[in-house]
């Protein structure tokens, strides 16, 4: 993978993964993955994701989840008004959680990421002339694998961001309680850890709450369904006039048992926009996007998840496409 060619300091996040892929251990849970968007424009503002429905469980829970993201996002590159988010962005993802009592559980997570210039653009390109789609934006417009995050607005405010070969995230600290057997509610606090360029992370701590529903029908199905409500105070990163505060998100999603233990999945997930009266869509409108794949396991060893993400809603700020490949047990 493009990572293993980071410098050193990277080196460290792939090594953890690496490591988590060699411990298995019983696993029975039928949720959905979660989902947090590896976006720029949305984790620089709602610290709202999917919360899986947690069964219950002794001892410690752990998950990685490695997101690798291509973008191509152009909103009228000539015009008095600039958004431009090209290249590619890297998240490995540790999850960790545990079980309070019957009906209470914990959990945290944290992120290793990275944002650069990329080597996915020529395949895409490809891909998207052979499928009889062409995209101009990537093809045309823009030179391959040549990163740029510029951002111009209505007002004249022009801000450029950087790229990084490794940076933390902010760390995510929760807890929850099981109402039910197929209902769950739960709280988390983002704390501003980012070690990244400014507009990669939060700045302040963001304020969550999601409530997430599970049942199982026909045997082979399980739906699951995720609503949240996220706060987040401005923070002064150059585009604080235009930053929304208050944040909803709702997700909608199956899971088909197709063989033995083997799955496959879909999932829907709707955010509010996290700017307004910037003049460019791809900031002030809302994020659609869908998130499907594979969920495989052997015996009793870990659940492997494989799977991509795509933008349901060319026009919002969502990205092109998102490869994710995952381990929880």
């Amino acid at each position: 993978m493009y990572f293993l060619s980071m410098p050193n300091r990277q080196h460290l996040g792939a090594v953890v993964f690496v490591a988590l892929l060699t411990v298995s251990s019983p696993l029975r849970a039928q949720s959905l993955p979660p989902f947090s968007a590896v976006n720029p424009v949305v984790t620089s503002r709602s610290g709202l994701m999917t919360q899986p429905y947690q069964d219950p469980r002794s001892g410690w829970r752990f998950r990685a989840l490695v997101d690798y993201a291509n973008s191509a996002e152009l909103n009228d590159p000539t015009g008095p008004t600039e958004y431009v988010l090209d290249g590619e962005f890297f998240r490995l993802d540790l999850i960790v959680s545990k079980d309070i009592g019957k009906h209470a559980f914990v959990i945290a997570n944290g992120s290793l990421n990275g944002a650069y210039s990329g080597f996915l653009d020529g395949f895409l390109n490809w891909y998207h002339d052979f499928i009889g789609i062409p995209v101009p934006a990537r093809s045309e417009k823009r030179p391959e694998n040549e990163y740029l995050y510029r951002i111009r607005t209505a007002d004249g405010t022009e801000i450029e961001r950087g790229r990084s070969g490794a940076f933390l995230g902010d760390l995510r600290l929760g807890a929850g309680w099981r109402h039910t057997r197929h209902w769950q509610s739960s709280v988390a606090i983002t704390l501003p850890t980012s070690t990244g360029p400014s507009g990669f992370g939060r700045g302040v701590p963001s304020f969550n709450a999601m409530t997430t529903v599970r049942t199982p029908f026909a045997g082979r199905w399980t739906y699951e369904g995720t609503a949240g409500l996220g706060i987040t105070p401005s923070h002064d990163d150059g585009l604080e006039r235009f930053q929304q505060t208050t944040f909803a998100m709702v997700s909608s999603g199956l899971r088909w048992r197709f063989s033995g233990q083997q799955a496959m999945f879909g999932n829907v997930i709707y955010q509010s926009s996290q700017y307004h009266n910037t003049g460019l869509r791809g900031l002030d409108n809302r994020d659609i996007t869908i998130d499907f794949g594979w969920l495989l396991r052997i015996g009793d060893g870990p659940e492997w998840q494989l799977g991509i993400t795509e933008d349901l809603e060319p026009n919002g700020p969502a990205l092109d496409l998102s490869f994710r490949m995952g381990i929880r047990y």
